[in-house]
């Protein structure tokens, strides 16, 4: 998608963000017609999460799947507003990051989702996508630290080398067979470092943000107790400025009851000046659960 000069590239960024908002805006007024348009029709589906209890994870292929989840989704929930948190684009690659609110048409609760989008793009249309969502958690995070006026006007740079970064990004979520890295993760990350564990508690306990780089340490520490990494994938990096977002594939087994399962997970990282300052994690929560069962 980036083309070979810098102001063409930033042309054809510019269009492929334009095009990720159209997709939203269409999903959530319910234009089937207006957002398969941006598909092409073999396209790849990947789900790696239940959708809203619809749908399990799984693997499909073509635009008629694409217009059938829709409708199954549609019949039980119906979509009200959404807001896009980040898009990065690297290359013909997009990872977009939005919220958004669904309401259970029988019962009228709401469902308040977090929600991230892997896409790669041939000719301007979607050919593969990768879909993380969850129930979204209340904060975590009691103390907000405004950003200063030059911050906002003038914000620090990754202070890194783009193959630095996602050397970064795949570190942080490869346990060795001892456990996490502890040491590696207080080097690459801030001390005020924020981190998101997008979930529902009543699943995933430590799911919510949290801030301080031993705060994430306990959790990963936690996490490392409950599972034994047997192996871990990253197939995809995007990196855009100072941001960074990937998907890794992991297999566990739980030490409890030492039942084996591939997890998918999504990393969306931003780096200032040479650290990490914030991580926000999707996971496969159904696979967890089933392991733990």
């Amino acid at each position: 998608m980036r083309g070979p000069g810098g102001r063409s590239g930033q042309l054809v960024d510019s269009e492929t963000r334009r095009r990720v908002h159209e997709i939203v805006q269409s999903r959530m007024s319910r234009d089937v017609s207006g957002m398969l348009k941006y598909f092409v029709e073999d396209v790849e589906l990947n789900y790696t999460c239940s959708r809203l209890g619809v749908l399990r994870p799984g693997h499909w292929r073509g635009r008629d799947a694409l217009r059938e989840h829709l409708r199954r989704v549609d019949i039980d929930y119906e979509p009200l507003d959404a807001e896009i948190v980040s898009i990065l684009v690297e290359g013909d690659r997009t990872a977009v990051r939005w919220v958004s609110n669904w309401r259970h048409r029988a019962t009228g609760q709401i469902h308040n989702m977090d929600m991230a989008h892997f896409l790669r793009w041939r000719n301007g249309l979607v050919a593969e996508m990768y879909e993380f969502r969850d129930m979204r958690c209340a904060s975590r995070v009691t103390d907000v630290v405004p950003q200063s006026l030059n911050d906002i006007l003038n914000p620090p740079g990754p202070g890194l080398s783009r193959d630095e970064m996602a050397r970064r990004l795949i570190a942080m979520g490869n346990f060795s067979w001892g456990g996490p890295d502890i040491a590696l993760i207080r080097e690459i990350c801030s001390p005020d470092v924020v981190c998101e564990f997008v979930g529902d508690r009543t699943t995933i306990s430590y799911a919510g943000r949290y801030r301080g780089v031993d705060a994430l340490i306990n959790i990963v520490r936690g996490i490392g107790v409950e599972f034994e990494q047997l192996s871990h994938v990253t197939p995809e990096v995007i990196i855009d400025a100072a941001a960074a977002a990937g998907r890794r594939t992991v297999e566990w087994r739980h030490r409890g009851t030492g039942r084996r399962g591939l997890v998918e997970l999504a990393d969306f990282v931003r780096f200032e000046e040479g650290r990490i300052v914030e991580i926000v994690e999707f996971r496969d929560s159904v696979a967890l659960l089933q392991m733990q069962a």
